[in-house]
């Protein structure tokens, strides 16, 4: 069986809620991510995406010091690492999500899942399938 724990992407890019936006958009646009988990002490607190960040940063042009707490989206959608890959493939599907935050107990990410990593262990398991 595929799992999320076998196939996500391990410390993933963070950024805190009281990051500038502004620094925030540089730094997720210089490792070319489309979005990142918004933590503090190891649990996650919301997501922000690369648009989320585009936008503010065009709206505090004239008013600095907008944090990305002020943009991020609480309580994502969040996955566990057991969860299959198939049913995190569908609740990404559905929401026409471009990644998933992999939360542990207590709130703790462990990760991220990608699109990309949701096709690499495709790919994995097709490799490894008798039927080629």
């Amino acid at each position: 069986m595929l799992l999320v724990k076998d196939n996500m992407t391990r410390d993933p890019f963070t950024v805190r809620p009281g990051e500038d936006v502004r620094v925030a958009f540089s730094r997720i646009t210089d490792l070319m991510v489309r979005q990142a988990p918004v933590v503090e002490g190891g649990k996650l607190l919301g997501i922000v995406t690369d648009r989320d960040l585009r936008l503010a940063v065009a709206e505090t042009v004239d008013s600095p010091g907008l944090t990305v707490a002020a943009v991020m989206t609480p309580e994502p959608v969040t996955v566990s690492p057991d969860t299959t890959l198939k049913d995190a493939a569908r609740v990404i599907s559905r929401n026409k999500f471009n990644a998933l935050p992999v939360v542990g107990p207590g709130g703790a990410l462990e990760g991220m899942l990608t699109t990309t990593d949701i096709l690499n262990g495709l790919v994995r398991a097709l490799d490894q399938s008798p039927n080629e």
